[in-house]
């Protein structure tokens, strides 16, 4: 029975947030969890590598288990990605091109090994071989002998101001305004070598409105994106918002510079923007064998045909499709790249795999390919729980029960079972409890030392995470923190002043105090008890001028004793003097600066 792997979105996409688990099955599974480090992977791979945003998804079987994103998708206006972004794929399009085309050939509006001449409005010749035909199999592998010249393939800032029909026609029919019998063709007969060609590829979404009698986008709209999911998905700006689609961009070095959004002559090889999130769909349609939530977008037949070596002279050609060996694993799947975008889409037949990585940078992210496509094998069996976090207290005496509370969660929303190593040489093991669940499990120590408390757990079907960090707690009574004491540190001799102490005992025990108002205080005596962390406030006059040093110790109930606090203060004044002078008074106190001598005479 298959396992179903369900991990819900809840946190924000470009730094990792908390997840949370639920064991029921989703069709969009959102995660941030940092699983076998595959965030710090990918960002540290975007920060070497120069790439400023990213979206990638992960499918196994049917069902969606991994989607996140990071990064930039527009850094002028401080932009997040996110999993809905919408990135140029460039060649990656070339797959739903195809895609369309194979669904009229199933429909029987031609065969594969038909002249492509009998469908279209002009003759498309090779001029060194023109009794060779052209056939809808050598465009769809890339044998037909057309050949890309880049002088006439033309690319914009925005939409591309000439139709690829237009372009089609003026780059393939003798004398059109792009047309070059040597550098638009190949120097072999068509079928008998290959060579990638986008213009090849522009032609088939061409025969595509041709047959069908619909617009290309129209067409793709209607009869591939809206049954895929993929309602936000398009070959021109126009019709799409600007605002979703993920800025270009180059880097120089120092910084990203944008392209802009660039619009090629030859849009059906590659103008196709989409999401991370939208693109998985199709390719879940391709692993499922040409269905998607049911419903056949192509046949079986005709996907084991795409996804199968079609020329004696390339073994990795399908239809469109490529096989490759990413990882030391056999893949089809296709990759992208323009200017300030790469993208790939891959999967494995045998696990059933299919990876997403869609970027708005120029570096290849295969290597990033290679890393989800490891984490997926892992996420396709059972995965162990994450290791425990504890909590409680810190310190603790010989005798007493204390609670601990141990919390782990597991990916697939499994039960767990901790093992709790108390590191006195005991422990436990508790029962089962729901994923994400806080328990509290009670511990008392015999002895005073320092203990490290370790735990782990474990899913209902085996699976065990990695020990926990140790958890220390020191075991034996903690004497109180050294006093801290606030106050006056200048007056008058024979004025009374009050004075405030305080501590924390680490065990919250009460405090009594000792205080020494002076070295060698005859009358100091322990006061108390108080209660941990109170301000208590007492008095003291001087006899005499002089410096002195306020000095106290506590201790708790249990009689640990702490270290002194002091407090420097100083008595330069004599006792106050009583007089009842109404005019002096007056003058004081009107000129409360003057008459310096005066009030130094008189102690005031």
């Amino acid at each position: 029975m298959k396992k179903i792997i369900t991990i819900i979105f809840v946190g924000s996409i470009l730094f990792l947030n908390s997840f949370t688990v639920y064991g029921f099955s989703q069709k969009f599974i959102f995660s941030t969890n940092n699983i076998d480090g595959i965030d710090d992977y990918i960002l540290n791979e975007m920060q070497t590598k120069h790439i400023p945003g990213l979206s990638a998804s992960i499918v196994i079987d049917e069902e969606v288990v991994w989607q996140n994103s990071y990064g930039y998708a527009n850094i002028e206006e401080n932009k997040k990605v996110a999993n809905e972004t919408l990135f140029k794929i460039a060649s990656v399009s070339k797959t739903l091109t195809a895609t369309c085309l194979m669904q009229l050939y199933e429909q029987e509006y031609f065969d594969l090994y038909d002249p492509i001449n009998n469908y279209l409005p002009f003759n498309v010749t090779h001029p060194l071989y023109p009794s060779t035909n052209i056939t809808f199999h050598m465009l769809l592998t890339h044998s037909s002998g057309i050949n890309d010249n880049w002088e006439y393939l033309f690319h914009f800032v925005g939409d591309s101001p000439i139709s690829f029909q237009t372009f089609l026609q003026e780059y393939l029919v003798p004398g059109g305004l792009y047309y070059d019998e040597t550098n638009n063709f190949c120097p072999w007969e068509p079928g008998t070598s290959w060579k990638y060609t986008n213009v090849g590829v522009a032609l088939v979404g061409y025969l595509v409105e041709i047959i069908s009698g619909i617009n290309f986008t129209t067409y793709t709209e209607t009869f591939l994106f809206s049954p895929l999911d993929m309602n936000e998905s398009g070959w021109y700006l126009k019709d799409l918002n600007e605002s979703h689609i993920a800025m270009p961009y180059y880097w120089n070095g120092k910084n990203y510079e944008p392209y802009g959004h660039i619009g090629w002559v030859d849009v059906p090889a590659g103008d196709l923007r989409t999401s991370s999130s939208q693109l998985i769909n199709f390719l879940t349609m391709f692993i499922n064998n040409g269905s998607y939530n049911s419903q056949e977008i192509l046949n079986s037949t005709t996907v084991c045909m795409m996804l199968t070596p079609q020329l004696p002279f390339n073994q990795n050609l399908g239809l469109i499709w490529w096989k490759s060996n990413i990882g030391g694993r056999t893949v089809w799947g296709h990759g992208g790249s323009d200017y300030g975008a790469r993208a790939q889409m891959h999967f494995d037949p045998e696990t059933k795999i299919g990876v997403v990585v869609l970027t708005n940078g120029e570096v290849n992210p295969l290597q990033i390919v290679d890393k989800l496509f490891e984490f997926a094998e892992n996420l396709s069996t059972n995965l162990p729980p994450a290791s425990p976090e504890i909590n409680g207290p810190s310190v603790g005496k010989v005798g007493i029960s204390y609670n601990w509370t141990f919390l782990s969660t597991d990916p697939e929303g499994d039960n767990i079972t901790y093992y709790i190593d108390w590191g006195d040489s005991t422990s436990n093991i508790t029962d089962f409890y729901p994923s994400g669940t806080d328990i509290k499990v009670k511990h008392t120590w015999n002895e005073d030392g320092t203990y490290n408390i370790t735990a782990k757990a474990q899913d209902i079907h085996g699976a065990e995470s990695d020990w926990s960090d140790p958890y220390v707690v020191i075991i034996g009574n903690q004497a109180p923190d050294a006093p801290t004491i606030s106050g006056p540190t200048s007056g008058k001799v024979g004025v009374e002043y009050e004075y405030n102490f305080s501590t924390n005992d680490p065990e919250g025990d009460a405090v009594y105090y000792w205080i020494e108002w002076f070295e060698g205080d005859p009358a100091a005596i322990w006061e108390g008890p108080y209660l941990s962390g109170e301000q208590v406030t007492f008095s003291h006059t001087w006899s005499e001028k002089g410096d002195y040093t306020i000095k106290a110790k506590a201790k708790d109930i249990y009689d640990a004793e702490s270290d002194w606090g002091t407090l420097e203060l100083t008595m330069p004044k004599n006792k106050a003097f009583n007089f009842d002078f109404p005019l002096l008074s007056w003058l004081f106190e009107r000129f409360p600066n003057a008459f310096p001598l005066l009030r130094h005479l008189l102690g005031l």
